[in-house]
């Protein structure tokens, strides 16, 4: 396999490029230590398997500088490393088409896991990330932020069948641990994915995920 891994930091680079091996020792890989290098690595034609970026590089502007990187190169499964947990933050990243926020306090084999994860086709959510409520407020006084109306209307003509397999999605199943709890082939299931992020009008496990939050903010149930 060949990854992407970007951090300003040559020691975090080196301890993710060990944790990689763990999964493939023949791995190769391609390092990024600023927006710049990161968006000349991540071009399309390099066709890294996964890209592991530190969200505060020299140059980033956040979640913005990922759907900039995402919209060049749809296809590249990236995953977060950051030591930023706002919870904010986060559903901002996944929202722009990140399968993965991987807090930089995680223990390694949790990282690790979360890699592997994201490799075979599902997404890594922190908790933090699916809270209902706002983090920073008293619960008391936490206000759900309104979904957009058309997103209500979307979500609302999913089927019985798509919305059971959106709540797996939603847990962090990938596609063969889907097809194994409806007892259906795994190509059934991404037929079925395809027609839900058509239906939702998104293109990534995260960006669907950052629409379901939004819609169990509202108090609804998936």
């Amino acid at each position: 396999m060949k990854f992407l891994v970007a951090d300003d930091h040559e020691l975090i680079r080196q301890a993710v490029k060990t944790l990689l091996r763990g999964l493939d020792h023949d791995a190769q890989f391609d390092e990024a230590d600023s927006w710049d290098t990161l968006a000349a690595a991540a071009h399309p034609g390099a066709n890294h398997d996964l890209a592991i970026v530190d969200l505060h590089m020299s140059g980033m502007e956040s979640a913005s500088s990922l759907a900039a990187l995402l919209k060049a190169n749809p296809a590249l499964p990236l995953v977060v490393l950051s030591a930023e947990e706002s919870v904010d933050e986060m559903r901002a990243v996944l929202a722009a088409g990140a399968l993965g926020f991987v807090p930089k306090r995680e223990p390694a084999n949790v990282m690790q896991k979360a890699f592997e994860l994201v490799l075979s086709g599902g997404a890594y959510v922190p908790v933090e990330a699916l809270r209902l409520t706002d983090a920073t407020q008293p619960l008391g006084n936490a206000r759900a932020a309104p979904l957009p109306s058309h997103h209500r209307h979307l979500m609302e003509n999913l089927s019985p069948r798509q919305r059971e397999i959106m709540r797996l999605v939603h847990r962090g199943c990938t596609n063969k641990m889907i097809a194994r709890e409806l007892r259906i082939a795994e190509g059934t299931v991404k037929v079925h994915l395809s027609v839900i992020f058509g239906a939702l009008g998104v293109h990534s496990r995260s960006a669907a995920i950052a629409v379901i939050n939004d819609w169990l903010r509202t108090g609804r149930e998936l």
